[in-house]
């Protein structure tokens, strides 16, 4: 029987990425479900709703404080990874949530690279090739007819980089949060800017064409049912967990390392989306996503044998 506590720090902490992926994969496809009626905004405004309250139940059975200790430094980190799973979901009934997941993914490209300009560190030539196969990965991702691009297929890309972003400040700022603390203040950021955004296109809003393009992200509030929260309740229960897995992983060992780990997302969440939807990217998109995991995965692996 496996025991967690005998794992070394990179295999714990991608056990937990793996645990805390492999759920996102699955009930982000249930996404789908209810994309046609809200908007991205109310979506995150309603799970978050039912995580939050959730994660405080716990914490508070559990007697474990909630309040950040270093709330400047958390709020950036909250910044990054809300502006990434706004960007993310927005897109994802637009695409096949593969595709839409390699995106996200590049993210371990945007590690390095951020950790090259900010941190200084340095970079082998293994891990530039890397870099330049994420980048061939995310052009066939985007497809040869660049004529035909709009800003939202590049959405995910910038999830990416702005998920690096959190990613990194997590590990070397945010070691001595508490896990319960950092998924709080997540669950409640993201909730306001779902529900801020929300009622912005209320008030103001777009053009038409822009809301027959993608409905899911400048849709107005709407009125909602019982089988919406039905799917709300599960979604929102299954995200605080996975999120908290997440967080313990990143605390434990750098995103750099244990990102490796992270692309089990794209298996779960490719599976799922053929199994419950028949969603298949085409052939340059497949490629496409084989080459990010292939450089994101050498990226950890050289990052793994220049530490040791």
């Amino acid at each position: 029987m496996l025991n967690i506590f005998n794992l070394s720090p990179l295999a714990k902490s991608g056990l937990f990425l793996c645990i805390g992926v492999f759920i996102f994969g699955f009930a982000d496809n249930l996404i789908i479900l209810i994309s046609n009626q809200v908007s991205v905004g109310q979506f995150h405004f309603s799970r978050s709703l039912i995580a939050s309250l959730a994660v405080f139940l716990f914490a508070y059975i559990a007697k474990e404080s909630i309040v950040p200790k270093n709330i400047k430094i958390v709020f950036f980190r909250t910044v990054f990874n809300v502006v990434a799973m706004i960007l993310y979901f927005g897109v994802i009934p637009m695409m096949p949530i593969a595709e839409a997941g390699a995106g996200l993914f590049t993210s371990p490209i945007f590690a390095l690279l951020f950790s090259v300009i900010i941190f200084k560190e340095k970079i082998s030539l293994r891990q530039l090739c890397s870099f330049f196969l994420g980048l061939i990965g995310v052009f066939l991702i985007l497809g040869t007819k660049f004529s035909n691009l709009t800003i939202y297929h590049i959405i995910p890309i910038l999830a990416g980089a702005s998920y690096a972003a959190g990613s990194l400040i997590t590990n070397r700022y945010c070691k001595d949060e508490k896990p319960l603390a950092l998924l709080f203040f997540f669950l409640i950021a993201i909730g306001l800017t779902g529900f801020l955004v929300t009622m912005w296109f209320t008030f103001y809003p777009v053009d038409i064409k822009h809301l027959e393009d993608a409905p899911f992200i400048f849709k107005s509030w709407q009125t909602t049912n019982s089988y919406y929260w039905g799917i709300m309740i599960f979604l929102g229960l299954s995200a605080a967990l996975a999120i908290y897995f997440i967080i313990v992983a990143y605390q434990i060992c750098k995103p750099s390392y244990s990102s490796i780990y992270e692309y089990t997302y794209l298996i779960s969440a490719g599976f799922f989306g053929w199994f419950i939807w028949g969603e298949m990217p085409n052939l340059l998109s497949i490629l496409g996503i084989i080459a990010i995991v292939l450089a994101g995965v050498n990226i950890a692996l050289s990052k793994v044998e220049f530490e040791t």
